[in-house]
């Protein structure tokens, strides 16, 4: 009964993780930064996160980096207004979102499979281990 239950718990568990990798069109894609949230999953399909951030940032403009900015110290001594904080504060956090992406990506890029998934890390470990071996 118990590995009846195992099996079942399982089962949901797989079917619940591919229905969470629904399928977004261009346009829903190019509206929400969909892939923030892609890159948290494990099971996300590499190529369509690297889709989704290419396909937003083709109808947003990324925010320039902190070391893109010439001036920015003469900036932030003014006394912004309530907007012009806010457009701040959300372009330091999509600042901070697009690192973490470009970090993901880095990682993520070499156990890429052919399919788009990405090797689970006990295969990595595995792979790992195999090459320290053959050393």
């Amino acid at each position: 009964m118990k590995e009846q239950l195992l099996v079942l718990c399982l089962v949901c568990a797989t079917v619940t993780g591919h229905a969470q990798q629904s399928v977004y069109t261009d346009k829903e894609l190019a509206r929400k930064p969909v892939w923030i949230s892609m890159i948290k999953d494990s099971a996300v399909n590499f190529f369509a996160a690297e889709h989704a951030y290419t396909v937003y940032f083709a109808h947003h403009e990324k925010p320039e980096g902190e070391e893109e900015v010439i001036g920015d110290h003469r900036q932030k001594e003014k006394h912004p207004g309530k907007k012009e904080r806010m457009r701040l504060q959300q372009a330091d956090a999509m600042r901070l979102e697009i690192k973490k992406y470009e970090r993901w990506h880095d990682r993520m890029l070499p156990y890429v499979q052919a399919d788009g998934t990405i090797m689970p890390p006990a295969k990595r470990l595995e792979v790992w281990r195999s090459q320290r071996a053959g050393k």
